[in-house]
């Protein structure tokens, strides 16, 4: 998926959990960054490893060992002062790697058991077309276009609501 894809969907789909389990800590702009987490680790590995051996950029940031990391820093942290910062991390990496559907890629998602080396991915999940009436539509493209307006939806709640300076200062939607 595209970065704009994971933002949209992943601030959706927290903001539904935030209002169903009644969280009131979340930050977004953590959350934001952190729904492009694995893509902020694994595209400059893979552009730093590239000439040493054949590395895909579905790596490291991809794995449940990272996902695992973050989660155990994250009840680390709870357990030790019942801070919840990492909270939206754990939130963000975990949605970036349901949204690239990484269980169809079992040798990067659960490294390093199969072995230290990252595979070459073999297929892309969202490579198909939707139709649409008489026209077809890449999933790709569909996707983003639905997240865009996901996104514009939460920016224009933002904007009309004059709480833009707020959301820089607080992270809150």
């Amino acid at each position: 998926m595209l970065p704009l894809s994971h933002i949209g969907f992943t601030t959706a789909a927290v903001k539904v959990l935030e209002k169903g389990l009644r969280l009131h800590r979340i930050d977004y702009r953590t959350l934001i960054v952190a729904s492009l987490l694995p893509d902020l680790i694994d595209k400059p590995l893979a552009g730093l490893l590239a000439g040493s051996y054949e590395y895909e950029s579905r790596s490291f940031g991809h794995s449940f060992a990272f996902l695992g990391c973050v989660g155990l820093l994250m009840a680390i942290l709870w357990l030790w002062n019942r801070s919840l910062w990492v909270f939206p991390v754990f939130l963000g990496v975990l949605f970036h790697d349901a949204l690239d559907v990484m269980w169809l890629h079992p040798d990067v998602f659960f490294w390093p058991i199969a072995g230290w080396q990252f595979p070459k991915a073999v297929n892309e999940a969202w490579q198909g077309f939707v139709q649409m009436g008489g026209y077809k539509i890449k999933q790709l493209d569909f996707l983003d276009n639905i997240s865009v307006l996901v996104l514009l939806y939460f920016f224009m709640r933002i904007a009309l609501g004059g709480k833009i300076i707020d959301f820089f200062r607080k992270g809150k939607l």
